[in-house]
């Protein structure tokens, strides 16, 4: 059917259809478009597309779990991503310090600004998939590797001292000028080859871990069969025991009843005597006793006659200072009557304390004839 074949109404209602269709298709694609500015967008701000990088490389071992794309963390925030991997040829170099492979990769302003020369770049284990991290740590001490320039562009560290030691003046050059910064950097074994290191070390350990378990399975038999044989010999014991009962009730009545065995073994006489003894040496009663009560009573007889002395030099306070006054008067008449009896003539020769007169040696015999 033609539009003019059409009703003015029919007409009137299509052109209103035709205009909300329109209207529709415009929505959807502004939408479309603005989701597709807003996904680039988010992409180029977690890529770093339109911020300025800053470039670095390290040196590793092995690559394995590492690929051109992988996100560079610093503490905890992606901070940029690994651009480059090329092997190294065979040199001593690199070789001997386990530098097989050359792995470039960018940093993000503003974190640039976290990178020191004592950086490091963690080359850690990942997921199972044998997938693997790469993390710079922060700077604590040393020199910032990126400065501002007269221009107000960053430049970068210099690491021509990393690999000569006679170069001590530390430079900063444009970025077009330099080829990175040198950071090092410490790996770890991938996930996978450490839980395959734990399965070998397992599988060399089985051996010992069965010889043990037979070890115990043979020591768990054996102690099986002791307390078998024990089981076996402990009712040989009871009835022993018992025998052993029975014998020594048998000897009781023969050993208690008068001309028994004990009896025999200590007569009456003896047992009598060392009754008697033994009621003798009881301190509590018995010679012993009266004794020491008699000791006792000494004893406080020469208490008693202690305190009537020290009553009586108590009292009689000029009793020591006469005594003493009569010693002294005492030495003084002795010394006195001594230098008498030494000045008297018919006492002196008593007191004589001279030493006799030595006769000369005799002459030498040659010399006697003079």
């Amino acid at each position: 059917m033609a539009l003019q074949d059409l009703t003015p109404q029919l007409r009137t209602r299509l052109s209103q259809v035709e205009r909300l269709v329109g209207i529709f298709l415009i929505v959807a694609v502004l939408l479309m478009l603005s989701g597709l500015v807003y996904y680039v967008r988010l992409t180029a701000k977690e890529r770093g597309w339109f911020v300025q990088k800053i470039p670095y490389y390290t040196y590793v071992a092995e690559v394995s779990g590492v690929k051109v794309g992988m996100p560079v963390t610093l503490m905890g925030f992606t901070v940029g991503e690994v651009t480059r991997i090329d092997p190294q040829p065979v040199d001593p170099w690199y070789n001997d310090f386990g530098r097989n492979v050359f792995i470039a990769f960018n940093v993000r302003k503003p974190y640039e600004g976290y990178v020191w020369t004592d950086s490091r770049v963690r080359v850690g284990s990942g997921d199972f998939l044998g997938t693997r991290t790469l993390e710079i740590t922060r700077g604590v001490k040393g020199m910032v590797t990126v400065t501002p320039g007269p221009d107000g562009e960053p430049q970068l560290l210099s690491d021509d001292f990393e690999y000569k030691p006679e170069i001590t003046n530390r430079t900063y050059l444009p970025l077009e000028k330099s080829k990175g910064f040198w950071v090092q950097a410490t790996e770890s074994q991938p996930l996978q080859q450490r839980l395959t290191d734990i399965a070998n070390t397992i599988h060399q350990a089985l051996p010992g871990v069965f010889a043990l378990t037979n070890e115990v399975a043979a020591a768990l038999s054996r102690l099986t069969d002791v307390e078998t044989r024990v089981g076996a010999t402990l009712p040989r014991v009871d009835a022993t025991l018992a025998e052993l009962n029975g014998v020594f009730s048998d000897l009781r009545p023969a050993l208690q009843a008068p001309g028994g065995l004990g009896t025999l073994l200590v007569p009456t006489n003896l047992n009598q005597q060392l009754m008697l003894t033994l009621s003798n040496l009881d301190p509590a009663s018995g010679p012993i006793a009266l004794t020491l009560s008699n000791l006792n009573g000494r004893m406080a007889d020469v208490g008693v006659a202690l305190s009537n002395v020290n009553l009586q030099l108590v009292q009689n306070t000029n009793l020591l200072a006469d005594a003493n006054s009569l010693t002294r008067n005492v030495g003084s008449l002795a010394t006195t009557i001594d230098t008498l009896l030494r000045r008297h003539w018919l006492f002196r020769s008593a007191f004589r304390t001279n030493t006799p007169s030595q006769r000369p040696p005799n002459p030498p015999r040659d010399l006697r004839r003079y």
